[in-house]
Order: structure tokens, then sequence, then C-alpha cells
């Protein structure tokens, strides 16, 4: 046999096997939207959140709670953008009130280290609209200060 012929053929089979891949790949990225889409309408993906009895009865009813960390300056920000939007603002941290001496006054501090540790690796800041059984309705995590003042004046961050 040729060895260009031999060559070419081994390059058709080649691509036709590379194909033959590339369809499987995309037949497994539709099932999975699929499955995906199915979720969704189902609601059967959806995780209920929810904060610790030990804050739940601090907040005493729906509130909006930013968690944050006094060393981050978008969670300073956001600190101070809460007390002037929200009705009843709360600050959940491990930190005592030392380490927030910019905190408005009208901001409820509550210093929980176990809630803080359940929720901190979501990266702070996180704006939560919390309920009145602890439930978390949605859950914001701003990047920017533009960010941050579009999720405080939408009218779903609100708590009801």
């Amino acid at each position: 046999m040729d060895p260009v012929l031999a060559l070419l053929i081994l390059a058709w089979a080649a691509i036709v096997l590379l194909y033959l891949a590339l369809a499987a790949v995309l037949r497994e990225v539709r099932l999975l939207r699929k499955q995906l889409t199915a979720g969704q309408a189902t609601g059967l993906g959806v995780t209920d959140l929810r904060l610790p009895d030990s804050v739940t009865a601090k907040l005493g009813g729906p509130r909006t709670v930013l968690v944050a960390d006094s060393g981050c300056p978008l969670c300073q920000f956001t600190a101070a953008e809460l007390a002037r939007h929200a009705d009843r603002p709360a600050l959940l941290t491990y930190e005592d009130r030392a380490a927030w001496p910019e905190l408005p006054e009208s901001v409820e501090l509550i210093t929980d280290r176990d809630a803080w540790q359940g929720l901190a690796h979501l990266n702070p800041p996180m704006l939560l609209s919390v309920a009145a059984d602890g439930r978390i309705d949605s859950l914001v995590l701003p990047t920017s200060a533009a960010d941050v003042l579009r999720a405080l004046r939408a009218p779903e961050r609100q708590p009801s």
C-alpha cells in the first residue's frame, strides 16, 4: 500500500472519530440542559437556606441582613448604604462593635461566630432578605458599589 494513501485513510478515520466524539459530548450537554430545566420547573433544585435559630431570635421578624467583615472596604460601604436604604438593617459578623467604629447606630450588630462560619465561605459582603422564620428569601453577593446600590434599591430585596 502506498504510504500517502495509508496516511490519508488514517487522517480521515481520525476526523470521523473526532466527529463522533463531538456528537457524544453535544448529546450529553443537551441531556444535562434538559435535566437542569426540568429541575428548575419543578423546583427540585431549590435549596432551603436558613439562618440559625440563635440569629433568628435576635432579628425579631423579617429583616435585611448584611453578612460582612470589617476588613473589607466594600463591606464598610455596604453597611453605610444599608443604614440608608433598609428599614431595620442588621449586620451579622464574627466581630464585636469595636471592629466597626463607623457603623451607623441604626444598624443592629449581631455577633455569632457559628452563623458567620456557615455563610462566610460565600465571600462577604452578602445581602440577605430574611423572613421571620429565618428562611433566606434572597441572597446577593455584590462585587462593586454599583451592585450594592442596585441590590438595595430592588423592591424584592426588602423583606415582607
